[in-house]
């Protein structure tokens, strides 16, 4: 009982967690700038893009796991049990298509286009920076400091705030991220919610309700280059890390 409390909840914060803390209020700082600089959009673009998904949210935990030498696993990226793991991932995706249509239907005339397809697949690039900054890089450092309870806790209060420029819908974020999290951390793996479950909802959120949610401009450039970089990091952090440390 003592064992599983501890693990529940602890009192162990180091300079780490400050790191974590400074990178969650940083990653808010970043989504407020944007919105002041609503009338320069290629700033608003770039401190989005550049700045907060790939700078701050990829490309940073991933060298802080390559220069701590910490297992990828510890983090949940790893094959293992993927074919379970992927099964319930499509599973909960598909349930979850099937609330949103349910509750929100497709808008009659709705119909998808080139600049759809290229909007469905910058989201699913800024969903990679979701689930490596928030539900492996933020979740995992809070948890080794306070625990599971608090860290699934204060994970999804940083990623509804972190919605503050272009999607203020923060009681239904919350949920969001409390549901994103605990399903992660039930396995501590991301094949849990990525592709399908993550997926669905976030493509679902903007190309549905794009009175809610911010237009996004360019979307045909900026998933190319954001491609490009995203795959470029994950490819050397994988390479750099061996396979011991992504192992089934």
């Amino acid at each position: 009982m003592i064992n599983i409390f501890a693990k529940l909840f602890r009192w162990q914060p180091t300079k780490e967690t400050a790191v974590a803390f400074a990178c969650g209020f940083l990653c808010i700082a970043l989504s407020a700038a944007g919105q002041l600089s609503n009338n320069l959009q290629w700033a608003r673009i770039a401190i989005r893009d550049i700045g907060q998904i790939f700078l701050l949210g990829i490309f940073f935990p991933l060298m802080y796991i390559q220069r701590t030498k910490t297992n990828l696993e510890t983090f949940g990226f790893s094959l293992r049990k993927w074919p379970i793991y992927l099964s319930i991932n499509l599973i909960l995706g598909v349930l979850l298509l099937f609330l949103f249509v349910s509750e929100r239907p497709v808008p009659i005339g709705f119909h998808l286009n080139g600049t759809t397809l290229w909007s469905m697949a910058y989201v699913m690039l800024a969903l990679c920076f979701e689930l490596i900054f928030f539900y492996s890089f933020l979740r995992t450092q809070f948890e080794r400091a306070f625990g599971i309870v608090p860290s699934i806790i204060l994970t999804a209060l940083f990623y509804t705030f972190h919605h503050i420029g272009f999607q203020p819908e923060y009681a239904k974020l919350v949920f969001v991220g409390l549901l994103y999290a605990i399903t992660f951390r039930t396995g501590n793996s991301a094949l849990l919610i990525f592709p399908f479950f993550i997926g669905v909802g976030g493509t679902y959120d903007v190309i549905i309700q794009p009175q809610v949610v911010s237009t996004i401009l360019y979307p045909e450039i900026r998933t190319i280059y954001l491609f490009v970089l995203i795959l470029g990091i994950i490819l050397w952090t994988w390479r750099k890390a061996g396979p011991r440390s992504v192992q089934q």
